[in-house]
């Protein structure tokens, strides 16, 4: 393995960049650039993005930050970070979930944007992170009369029938989609499928009296309001021990598919994306020999500019989500437990007897003649080939609750 010690990755505001100049082997000739993390909510993970976001963004003049959130809550994130207002609120733009994903590193990147003059553009690429419909029927409502007032009626009804799913994340909106009846569910997506196909059909007549890109944003309301009713009924299947084989890879085709659109329509677009390790790999996610999901990156690794590196730990411990948990605004509770125990031929048995690596962060490149065959994911140990799935992997001494979190 190549391995490069990194002392200041975990400080931001002085991280020498030249330290992080090893990753430019992989970096180079890439869109595209997966910067994971092995678990949510971890202090040094954020902190090293951050740094990693530096060194894309100062040495590879990477330009747009693609977060693991829907369009609409990026869109008030952004109105958040170009606030001239230090003192502004975070929380009046971040629901409890996004603050504890992103806190941390989005208050260091309006500082960053501030201070450096870079400009960088927030886009989220995912359903909503708390699979709540709520937001994009509202904006469905707002915009369907110009674009296709027949159809007024159906969304209204569509919004009645989803009227209860709401939530601060997956989990809390999960339930409610699961008190719905068997026949208010199937009607729901009946409704937003045939929504979807009456627009596409009569596309051409519906731009004599709109423009394209109002037919536009409808589509992509349509499309996420679809792909977030079947990324609900997946989830409440995996909560019920009915769901089938790689049945969470909905959510990841549609993040495969926003970062696909986006890039084809700006070329001068250079993405860092920042999502778990298991929407970044470029293999699918197994745990105990079942296929889990097709990630967002395997579906990416088909071109030539994706790059993804992996974050990780050698800590004992990790923060976990704890379910469920009444008193949490999210519906579970984030609490320090027992990190796996890492087996021979893990990427952090491998990191973990280089010297040096208990005390400072290191870079390690890949693919190499060792061939690690796990790597932690959340308080489990996920088999993989860790070569295939990833270009490079950092690595913490430990990996400790984010401060941001209040849950």
């Amino acid at each position: 393995m190549q391995v490069f010690q990194i002392e200041t990755l975990l400080r931001p505001h002085e991280i020498d960049l030249n330290n992080l100049g090893s990753l430019d082997s992989v970096i180079r000739g890439s869109r595209i650039v997966g910067v994971g993390e092995g678990a949510h909510f971890v202090s040094e993970f954020s902190l090293a993005r951050a740094s990693l976001i530096r060194y894309l963004v100062e040495r590879h003049f990477f330009n747009t930050i693609g977060l693991e959130c829907g369009a609409i809550q990026a869109a008030r994130l952004t109105e958040w970070i170009n606030s001239p207002d230090q003192d502004c609120d975070f929380q009046q733009f971040a629901g409890p979930l996004t603050g504890g994903l992103y806190g941390t590193l989005l208050n260091w990147l309006k500082d960053y944007i501030r201070s450096s003059g870079h400009q960088l553009r927030l886009i989220g690429i995912d359903l909503p992170n708390t699979l709540s419909p709520k937001e994009d029927l509202v904006q469905l409502q707002e915009t369907i009369q110009q674009v296709d007032p027949f159809a007024v009626a159906r969304v209204d009804e569509l919004v009645r029938l989803l009227d209860p799913i709401e939530g601060q994340s997956a989990v809390m909106s999960a339930s409610t989609w699961g008190g719905l009846t068997s026949g208010e569910r199937d009607k729901a997506t009946a409704i937003i499928c045939g929504l979807r196909l009456r627009l596409e059909s009569l596309a051409p007549v519906i731009l004599e009296r709109c423009n394209r890109r109002q037919l536009q944003k409808v589509s992509e309301l349509f499309r996420a309001v679809e792909y977030t009713l079947e990324a609900l009924r997946g989830m409440k299947a995996l909560f019920d021990g009915e769901s089938i084989e790689g049945e969470t890879s909905v959510r990841d085709r549609y993040m495969a598919n926003s970062v696909e659109k986006l890039m084809s329509a700006s070329p001068d677009m250079k993405m860092i994306i920042l999502a778990h390790n298991n929407h970044i790999q470029r293999t699918h996610v197994s745990f105990s020999g079942e296929l889990t999901a097709v990630p967002m990156g395997q579906h990416l690794s088909d071109t030539e500019f994706y790059r993804a590196i992996a974050l990780t730990h050698i800590g004992p411990t990790v923060p976990e989500m704890h379910f469920p948990s009444a008193a949490s605004p999210v519906g579970f509770s984030v609490e320090s437990a027992p990190a796996a125990d890492l087996r021979a031929d893990s990427i952090e048995q491998h990191i973990g007897i280089i010297e040096g690596a208990k005390k400072s962060s290191l870079a390690v490149l890949l693919p190499s003649n060792t061939v690690p065959k796990s790597i932690r994911s959340q308080s489990a140990l996920m088999e993989i080939d860790v070569n295939r799935a990833f270009d490079a992997v950092i690595c913490t001494p430990q990996a400790t609750k984010d401060g941001q979190v209040c849950f």
